[in-house]
């Protein structure tokens, strides 16, 4: 019987999750790696593809807020217990893949990705940690890829809830509250469209009662 068979889905999302993942590289046990904590300010590269290096970085965010690059694009946002680089790919040619930090700090701990994947695979369940979190990137990938065909509003939308789901703060009967650090700038980035027309859809949002500004702090309906 194969492994992924002693498993149903839950069991994988709980067991296997990223933050226990972390837990695992941290160990210092029969097979451990080399590690680096390291803090970056507010606005800070973050390079994943070192030059003359053997393999990419991974890092995996302790504290703070950032975005994931591709070459001038924004992809994807990570915070706390999420990964920078282990989904890495050389693919796309002259695009370089790489992170910014958003809040005014972001601490995090720096692997080397081949040694990330020996220890991973060091381990007789070692798989289900890397599998578990590649579905997890699949999904927002594919969200974020069917919201393209969608209109403004329904992307921004969509966006907002995203964002409130997996970064809210002061969660209250019928509002999140989004960390500052997603300004309209970086927002407009994410979904691929301008800073006015951003500005222009939140408007109508508000007259929906979607979203509310208050002491300049987005607002995001819960109901």
């Amino acid at each position: 019987m194969e492994l992924m068979e002693l498993y149903n889905q839950e069991t994988i999302e709980q067991d296997f999750h990223p933050r226990k993942l972390l837990k695992l590289l941290l160990a210092d046990n029969n097979f451990s790696i080399h590690k680096e904590r390291v803090t970056f300010g507010k606005g800070d590269e973050i390079i994943l593809e070192p030059i003359n290096a053997e393999s990419p970085y991974v890092y995996a965010v302790e504290i703070g807020i950032g975005a994931l690059y591709l070459g001038k694009q924004i992809v994807d946002f990570v915070g706390e217990g999420d990964f920078m680089g282990l989904h890495h790919s050389q693919g796309v040619q002259n695009t370089q893949m790489s992170g910014e930090v958003l809040t005014g700090k972001m601490v995090v701990w720096r692997f080397v990705l081949s040694d990330v994947i020996a220890k991973i695979m060091s381990i007789q369940e070692g798989y289900l940690y890397h599998y578990n979190y590649m579905r997890m990137m699949y999904e927002r990938y594919a969200l974020k890829i069917i919201t393209n065909s969608n209109t403004n509003q329904q992307k921004v939308e969509s966006m907002l809830q995203a964002i409130a789901e997996r970064f809210g703060t002061n969660r209250t009967e019928n509002h999140i509250k989004l960390p500052k650090c997603f300004t309209r700038g970086v927002m407009a980035n994410y979904i691929g469209i301008s800073n006015a027309t951003l500005s222009g859809v939140l408007t109508q949002l508000e007259k929906e009662k979607i979203v509310l500004f208050q002491s300049r702090n987005i607002l995001v309906s819960t109901n």
